[in-house]
């Protein structure tokens, strides 16, 4: 019998999570698991263990990642005049390129998000970028926030409608600059000020 030679590896946590994206995207979030994600790095599953304590923390830390990769492609794309409007494209464009990651990052999986830290702040970074695209309109926190809850429901729920398979991938962007373009956010009423 052959003897195993020691692994080694620069960034073992951030090969697990590519692993896991690579399961999520092959397969779905129900294939994705700590062993298989240990051997298609190849590593042992207790080599794993030391990094995730379980097969929820390293989904969470493939969603943290998702909403930063998201957080960057919609600051990338706030550019310029029409901000909201691309940037919610942009939302869109994302879920259209990662469909598992998406739904993995919205899903009830992980929904006690405060239990992971860095979920929480990648997810409050995307929060941030909605509410500052809506800020001439209404200043308050998102749950408070009637335009960027608008906003955001938007685009989510075209998001959806694409990941879904209910809008055609090949007119799902055009279709969506078009849907962004054509909208108008509602207004804070008068009784309720945006201080």
């Amino acid at each position: 019998m052959r003897a195993l030679r020691p692994y080694r590896h620069g960034n073992l946590p951030a090969a697990l999570v590519a692993a896991a994206r690579q399961v999520l995207d092959e397969s779905g979030l129900q294939a994705v698991g700590l062993r298989e994600t240990a051997r298609r790095v190849g590593v042992s599953a207790t080599a794993a263990y030391r990094h995730f304590t379980s097969k929820e923390d390293l989904l969470a830390s493939v969603a943290a990642e998702g909403f930063r990769e998201l957080g960057a492609a919609m600051e990338g794309a706030t550019r310029g005049p029409n901000l909201l409007s691309r940037a919610g494209l942009a939302y869109v464009e994302f879920a259209l390129e990662n469909r598992g990651l998406f739904r993995l990052m919205f899903g009830p999986v992980l929904a006690e998000r405060a239990k992971y830290p860095p979920l929480q702040a990648a997810t409050d970074g995307v929060e941030a970028l909605l509410l500052r695209g809506v800020a001439e309109l209404d200043q308050r926190p998102l749950g408070d926030n009637l335009a960027a809850m608008a906003a955001w429901g938007l685009v989510h729920g075209l998001s959806n409608l694409v990941v879904d398979g209910f809008i055609p991938a090949a007119r799902a962007s055009t279709l969506a600059a078009e849907i962004l373009a054509a909208t108008r956010l509602p207004r804070p009423s008068p009784s309720e000020p945006a201080d």
